[in-house]
């Protein structure tokens, strides 16, 4: 579950629609339980956002806004190395940092730090640390193998802040990754600073490149208005697959040029019977269990009605978040029935794959959604040869 802030500007209501378009373009399996579009109105002398990392699954995920203003950068940004990545940092740019050495696994590399100076006057409100960038993640098969050996050990992020003796300590131990590819991760150091030094040192040796670096307070009782708008329309189809490119050069993200997209498969079939092909918006107004089961290469349409937001008051700006409940479930061979659509994900399980004491809702609504729904097949056969062509492919 996640909230995803799309960039100001970015979506335009077109014959009385907003339109969004999910595209399936990796070696996985996406389960799309519930797609909503939030739009949050507010004064424009401050700016909206939500925390962008990733979290483990826990409570119900809630919409956290932060109504930021007096929003500037640090005043000084370096790396263990003393390396002044303020050129790369001040701004929103895809000009990554990207001063540590790559280890023998994707996703790991040497130990790295980032050492920001958030400056003497730090504001009224909450003070937040900003945090924009995006994640080389490890895969199914690096975590078997860094799990199997005793090389190599994972360092999620921890955030240290000064003492009164001058001396590091860590203040967040569980300060995590960006959930993904240009997520904003929003740091709250509210209470976190002991002393008049406001230094901060991130630490980790997970392969994340930062792209910028921010220091903000919040606005005390800003008003807001938010309107929950569920899709009017949503289809399901075959598309294909988008250029892959790296967006910033060799430090940037995997990205996808949606205007250059390719028919051909780009990878081997997934086993099992996904969501035909067609209407299917009655699976995106809650979450029900009853989802959209799309394969490599799939596209599903999703119209909101532009007309049900209210109209904006004087001096007042618009922002949109998608909402979004699912699973997505990669083919890599490490994974856990990785290669099927089966079994099928469900909010109660309690690990994947559940046990023969769990299983998929089977009564009368669901079993009607999987014969009505779940009717599209594809079958697999595997062999050395094809796991080892793939992996090269990938």
């Amino acid at each position: 579950k996640e909230y995803l802030k799309i960039p100001r500007g970015a979506l335009v209501a077109k014959d009385g629609r907003y339109r969004v378009q999910l595209t399936e373009e990796l070696w996985e399996t996406s389960y799309t339980d519930e797609v909503a579009l939030v739009a949050v109105d507010h004064p424009d002398s401050v700016d909206a956002v939500v925390d962008e990392r990733f979290v483990p699954p826990g409570p119900p995920v809630k919409l956290n806004l932060y109504a930021t203003r007096q929003v500037r950068p640090p005043v000084s940004v370096v790396d263990d190395r003393g390396t002044d990545l303020m050129p790369q940092l001040r701004d929103a740019d895809f000009r990554f940092a990207a001063d540590f050495d790559l280890g023998k696994f994707q996703g790991i590399t040497s130990q790295h730090d980032l050492i920001v100076d958030l400056g003497p006057e730090l504001g009224d409100g909450q003070v937040l640390l900003m945090l924009r960038g995006w994640v080389f993640p490890t895969d199914a098969s690096v975590n078997v193998s860094i799990a199997q050996g005793k090389s190599v050990a994972v360092m999620w992020p921890v955030l240290d802040v000064k003492d009164r003796s001058g001396n590091w300590k860590p203040a967040i131990t569980d300060l995590s990754i960006p959930s993904g590819k240009n997520k904003l991760v929003v740091v709250d150091l509210t209470g976190k600073l002991a002393t008049s030094d406001h230094h901060v040192r991130i630490r980790t040796n997970v392969e994340i490149y930062w792209d910028q670096v921010s220091v903000a307070t919040t606005a005390p009782k800003s008003p807001t208005t938010i309107t929950r708008l569920h899709s009017e329309s949503a289809e399901v189809h075959y598309r294909g697959f988008s250029r892959m490119f790296r967006k910033g050069g060799r430090y940037g993200p995997h990205w996808f040029d949606y205007a250059d997209v390719a028919r051909e498969p780009a990878w081997r079939p997934i086993a099992g019977k996904f969501t035909r092909y067609g209407d299917v918006n009655a699976l995106l107004q809650s979450s029900d269990d009853e989802y959209i089961v799309m394969s490599p290469g799939d596209e599903t349409t999703i119209d909101f009605d532009a007309n049900a937001a209210p109209s904006l008051p004087k001096g007042w700006v618009r922002d949109f978040f998608l909402y979004s409940d699912g699973w997505i479930k990669d083919a890599d061979r490490n994974t856990a029935n990785g290669a099927s659509v089966t079994p099928l994900p469900f909010h109660a399980m309690t690990g994947y794959p559940y046990s023969a004491a769990e299983r998929y809702p089977a009564d009368a609504a669901h079993r009607q959604y999987t014969e009505q729904y779940n009717t599209r097949e594809m079958e697999q056969r595997w062999s050395l040869r094809d796991a080892r062509d793939q992996r090269l492919q990938k």
